[in-house]
């Protein structure tokens, strides 16, 4: 599995990158992680591993490990406890194959590409869990080669709001689905709608990114495989 973690977890990492560089931060990746210079937007990590084999301080000798300092280690092999961290969040990386079949997806046709800045404003705006998390994700991210925001309204009326969404950040070999979101709490369903929705703007290549909690149990009821896990930890 280690070689599709290693995808999952550099495109992530780039997604990260997307984000960060969206707020002006400097951010440098190589095999063993991706890092960023300062400390990046809430909900946004200041690392994330890129290899098995890095260790504590091959990454905190990178970065800014101050309190608010957020590490993503992606093979769960890390012990940051002993510099005054916390493992904030376990997950799982999901996998999701070409050779899943498109009917074990709940396909929607009302989900579709939001391409303008208004819309990805309506898109952040069914997103953010309050109105500080609206700075986060910036239309700027709208011209990053590969990133696709997909959402669908609450009815084909086209100024009816944005009820669930993804993004989708095509790296290569693989295309990243996250910021997953439903506004009726209906994760199982959005997951797999926003995966049928995926597949139409990046064919063939295997979706994959991480989830946390009953995301999980989302993930793998629309077709997806576990990798293994994940953690993030705070100071």
């Amino acid at each position: 599995m280690t070689d599709r973690i290693v995808l999952a977890a550099r495109n992530n990492a780039l997604w990260c990158d997307a984000v960060a560089r969206s707020h002006g931060v400097a951010c440098t990746t190589d095999d063993v992680a991706w890092t960023a210079s300062t400390r990046t937007p809430p909900y946004y990590p200041d690392a994330v591993t890129l290899s098995p084999d890095a260790g504590e301080y091959d990454v905190l000798a990178r970065i800014d490990d101050s309190d608010g300092c957020s590490v993503k280690d992606s093979w769960s092999r890390l012990d940051l406890s002993m510099e005054d961290f916390a493992r904030l969040v376990v997950g799982e990386w999901v996998w999701l194959d070409p050779s899943v079949p498109s009917t074990r997806l709940a396909a929607d046709s009302r989900w579709q590409r939001l391409t303008t800045p208004a819309e990805m404003a309506e898109w952040v705006r069914g997103w953010a869990s309050d109105p500080d998390a609206e700075a986060i994700l910036r239309p700027s991210l709208l011209d990053e080669p590969g990133v696709h925001v997909l959402g669908a309204r609450t009815s084909d009326d086209p100024a009816s709001p944005v009820v669930t969404g993804a993004i989708v950040n095509v790296t290569g070999e693989v295309a990243g689905l996250g910021n997953v979101f439903a506004r009726d709490g209906d994760v199982e369903r959005a997951w797999s709608a926003a995966a049928a929705a995926a597949r139409t703007v990046t064919g063939g290549i295997p979706l994959v990114g991480w989830e946390a909690g009953a995301s999980v149990d989302a993930a793998v009821g629309a077709g997806c495989e576990r990798l293994g896990p994940l953690s993030v930890w705070l100071k």
